[in-house]
């Protein structure tokens, strides 16, 4: 089993390891500030027709839409490959064949969306079961970017072949929450034959729990606070399969901040025009046709059929985890339908979209 660490998880020489954080008295500070961050949020929010709250009014008006007038159907595409013999050198002509490939035309939501269980709240934060769901997520969403911050500071030891049950990291941002666990990613298609790549990220348990009804059962943390950066702290290593562990960091990302147009960055190929996904999906279809002629004219249909896979592969992560945040999927239809226009354009077929719309 190869062992792999995220992008801020660097290696620690165990030989310059400080002293370990002794267990802490001190109250969340995520807990204790959802209340206030959440007045601040009400305090701060727009009621122009570009707030974000009202990408997700669009988002339910689509989904409704979707599953009354448009059935599920899929839209195959010829997109071309190049080929080349390497042991000829570049010289070597390159020949052009195509491969069809078939997407759905559509990303189907959840038939039912299931509840997160109150014992799995009650489990991670018992201080706030009675505290209305809603009110906990705007809490979250003004705090989270700092607890995010405190993740991008964290350092982890360097790990064996075998996984182990809890991990040493190393703290460097005290600005928030510390990480409950370290979440070890593979994929849930690898061969079974195969050598398991496993990649780790330090998440908070209330995150993940809030927003995932299809998480497995998170063993119960030391609650630790670190006293000065630089401390060490150790976390429970928390196995987590999924469909496609590469564009986990971007989902993570998103559940701590929200931010529909990183996401969309992290899908398209550039960055998309903010009112595909805060203005009324009825009235942007001319706007949306015209940011996929250009990455059309742009990028090849391999680099688009690369992104659709990034796209595919963040809807089968959402499924799998029983992720139901309206933003998420606002941002997943956006993508698709971008990617699936321009991908019809450039293999000179645009008339795929309108047929199966």
């Amino acid at each position: 089993m190869a062992l792999q660490s995220a992008a801020y998880m660097r290696r620690v020489d165990s030989e310059n390891t400080p002293p370990t954080a002794r267990a802490s008295t001190k109250s969340s500070k995520v807990r204790n500030g959802i209340q206030a961050a959440s007045r601040r949020r009400r305090a701060l929010a727009s009621s122009g027709t570009h707030h974000p709250r009202h990408a997700v009014v669009h988002a339910k008006k689509r989904k409704t839409q979707t599953q009354s007038k448009y059935p599920p159907t899929s839209v195959r595409m010829d997109v071309p490959t190049l080929s080349r013999d390497v042991e000829m050198g570049d010289s070597t002509p390159v020949s052009m064949s195509t491969a069809s490939v078939s997407l759905p035309r559509r990303l189907a939501r959840p038939e039912a969306v299931t509840e997160i269980p109150e014992s799995t709240l009650k489990a991670v934060a018992p201080e706030l079961v009675n505290t209305h769901m809603d009110y906990i997520l705007e809490g979250l969403e003004c705090v989270g970017p700092d607890m995010l911050r405190v993740l991008a500071g964290i350092k982890a030891e360097s790990v064996s072949n075998i996984l182990p049950k809890e991990l040493s990291i190393i703290v460097n941002d005290l600005s928030s929450d510390m990480p409950t666990h370290m979440f070890a990613v593979f994929s849930s298609r690898q061969p079974a034959t195969a050598r398991r790549r496993v990649t780790l990220f330090p998440a908070h348990n209330l995150v993940f729990a809030i927003h995932c009804a299809n998480l497995p059962i998170l063993p119960v943390p030391q609650p630790t606070f670190p006293e000065c950066a630089g401390q060490e702290i150790k976390v429970p290593v928390v196995p987590l399969c999924i469909p496609a562990p590469e564009v986990f960091p971007q989902l993570s990302t998103f559940l701590y901040t929200k931010r529909i147009d990183h996401l969309l960055g992290s899908l398209l190929p550039c960055p998309s025009p903010p009112q595909l996904y805060r203005d009324d999906p009825a009235t942007v279809m001319p706007l949306l046709e015209e940011f996929a002629q250009k990455l059309a004219q742009t990028y090849t249909a391999q680099a688009l059929l690369m992104h659709i896979g990034r796209a595919h592969g963040m809807w089968r992560n959402a499924i799998a985890l029983g992720i139901a945040d309206e933003r998420l999927w606002c941002a997943l239809d956006v993508a698709w339908e971008v990617l699936l226009t321009s991908l019809a354009i450039s293999t000179g077929k645009p008339h795929l979209m309108s047929e199966t719309a």
